[in-house]
């Protein structure tokens, strides 16, 4: 299992533009595979002593096959923040479950202009550039473009052995309904792959999405809706 986004609204309707603030946040997901709850996720987001910030996901299997295996899949990214701009520095991931136990690690050399990453006992080293990404604090600059108004944008996400730039476009207005309740939203969707990734934002939960899906290789669907805030 992967981590883990018609009527455009003007700026002066839900979202009204302005600089996205970055602030001490909490949230509880539920974790739905094709439709049926399967666990449960917890995001926080904590400023650091040094003046960084770092998002923190952890996921456990609550139900079905993910119970079964006694999936827990843990996400950590420390970053700068400047006006709704990321700096990353440092990512981490680990999934364990009874028959597969995956680690990742990637450290943002800024100087360097490098990221180096370590997937198990593979190692890769790739250019960057100033405005790199991982994928979890991508979450935030994606709540941040919505805050600001921004419906278009091409952001660089740093990958396992290479960088990859993502294109993303607001392709919807909608109002959804998820545990947490009924919120307007925009959809921002993976416009360079079709399908492959959704969010939803609204004003009212920050810059942490409402919905976020994303399609997986065997064909499913994985998504986390709003629980708790």
């Amino acid at each position: 299992m992967r981590q883990l986004a018609f009527g455009i609204f003007l700026a002066t309707a839900t979202f009204a533009a302005h600089a996205a603030d970055l602030a001490p946040a909490n949230a509880t997901y539920s974790v739905v595979r094709d439709g049926k709850v399967i666990g449960d996720a917890k995001y926080s987001l904590a400023a650091n002593a040094d003046g960084t910030w770092t998002l923190r996901s952890e996921m456990h299997g609550t139900s079905g096959v993910a119970r079964l295996v006694g999936l827990d899949v843990r996400e950590e990214s420390t970053f700068r923040w400047n006006g709704g701009k990321v700096e990353s520095l440092r990512y981490d991931y680990r999934q364990q479950a009874t028959f597969k136990n995956t680690i990742k690690h990637i450290d943002f050399d800024r100087a360097g202009k490098q990221a180096h990453s370590r997937d198990g006992k593979s190692a890769f080293d790739y250019a960057i550039p100033a405005d790199a990404l991982d994928r979890t604090n991508l979450t935030l600059v994606l709540g941040a473009a919505a805050a600001n108004g921004q419906r278009d944008l091409t952001l660089p996400v740093a990958g396992r052995d290479h960088l990859e730039p993502q294109h993303f476009l607001v392709k919807g207005e909608e109002t959804i309904s998820v545990p947490a309740g009924s919120f307007k939203t925009w959809r921002y969707e993976r416009d360079d792959m079709p399908g492959k990734a959704r969010s939803w934002y609204s004003p009212a939960t920050g810059l942490l999405p409402v919905r976020f899906e994303k399609a997986q290789g065997d064909g499913s669907v994985i998504a986390l809706e709003l629980k708790q805030r």
